[in-house]
């Protein structure tokens, strides 16, 4: 344990060693943006975004900043709304970042992706909907601190297809771009749904869809949105008209935010998660890092994917000799093998820096690996 910490730490130094070579002496800040939800239903996701950020900053200004200069955060609340999403980009694009930190909803990324084009400041995201680091949406702004859902789904399918095997499944899911991908993709890969059902981003009640599914009998519901909140309703609702159905879940279902709301109801929930929280050592030792900068944040891929991409701009930023946005972008794209928190980061020609995730399964309130991709 102690040499891993010392080889942890020694890469930690060789990082804010490589920040130095930002050689513009007139720049006396650096400005990183993040854009999120704050508040609303997606406030408790949009704070871990927000709390990994500000640890790799903090990380970084404590050891000197970039060559000198300090790292300013500005975070701006869109309310978990498409529409303050763009309100909040445009306000912070307005203060001359270098990055900005982007929200982790597909559909809020699709909003922003005309204006990120626009403007042409490096924007980082965990939002997984393929579509979001598409060369003709992003247009090379757009760099994704996570693996691709059509990465992480397909395993998600091979293991239900083969260790679950459901003899008639059932689905519903969010009505959006990022739903209707999780649909196609279990449609394309064989399943043949008894009943499908939609709801909408942030609703409160899917009793109705709900009763629909229970009539068709299934031995299987897979549930497909990206918002926790939601995830966490719809299974007790599950739960309460069909108890013993085996839930096969999107990633919403992997954080901890999920199992806080739905409670026993998580239990035996299979789900894929880029990253499970205390799985290596430096894993550990960066959460400890986390909970001391703030006693209240939330342990997640998704606090751990944003302390990464913030790292991984803030290398790119380093390595530059102007604070540019076209050789920041360049400098991102030529980023291989970064070894990252969450994973080892290899940039490909969209933009995707991850590319692989873990399935796991609720187990006493615990996320516990069943199978892992590469």
């Amino acid at each position: 344990m102690v040499k891993r910490r010392g080889l942890l730490l020694l890469a930690s130094s060789m990082l804010v060693a490589g920040l130095t070579n930002f050689a513009s002496a007139q720049n006396k800040e650096v400005v990183i943006g993040v854009a999120t939800a704050m508040t609303g239903t997606g406030a408790a996701t949009g704070q871990q975004i927000a709390a990994g950020v500000k640890l790799a900053v903090d990380e970084v200004n404590a050891k000197g900043g970039i060559n000198g200069a300090k790292v300013r955060l500005l975070v701006e609340d869109d309310r978990t709304q498409p529409g303050g999403s763009v309100n909040a980009f445009n306000k912070l694009a307005s203060s001359n970042p270098v990055v900005i930190m982007g929200p982790t909803w597909t559909n809020f990324m699709l909003t922003l992706a005309p204006i990120i084009k626009r403007t042409e400041i490096p924007v980082f995201t965990s939002a997984t909907g393929t579509k979001v680091t598409d060369p003709d949406v992003a247009g090379g702004w757009i760099f994704r601190a996570a693996p691709p859902i059509n990465k992480m789904i397909q395993s998600l399918i091979d293991y239900a297809s083969t260790k679950i095997a459901p003899k008639k499944a059932a689905i519903i899911y969010s009505n959006d771009e990022w739903g209707k991908s999780g649909y196609d993709a279990f449609k394309s890969a064989g399943f043949a749904f008894a009943a499908v059902e939609t709801f909408n981003f942030g609703d409160k009640d899917m009793s109705a869809q709900i009763l629909k599914l229970k009539a068709a009998q299934p031995d299987a519901v897979v549930v497909w949105n990206s918002l926790p909140a939601d995830a966490g309703l719809v299974t007790n609702q599950l739960r309460q008209f069909m108890p013993d159905t085996k839930i096969i879940c999107s990633n919403a279902c992997a954080v901890d935010e999920y199992y806080a709301l739905a409670k026993a109801g998580g239990e035996g929930v299979l789900t894929v998660a880029p990253w499970v929280p205390g799985i290596t050592a430096e894993s550990e030792d960066w959460a400890k890092r986390l909970k001391a900068s703030d006693s209240h944040a939330i342990v997640s891929y998704t606090s751990a994917e944003s302390y990464d991409a913030a790292m991984i701009a803030m290398k790119a930023i380093g390595s530059q000799a102007a604070a540019e946005p076209a050789k920041i972008r360049e400098a991102i794209s030529a980023i291989k093998d970064y070894k990252g928190i969450v994973g080892t980061y290899s940039f490909d020609e969209r933009g995707d820096g991850l590319h692989g995730g873990t399935v796991v399964e609720w187990t006493d309130g615990k996320m516990k690996p069943v199978s892992a991709t590469q």
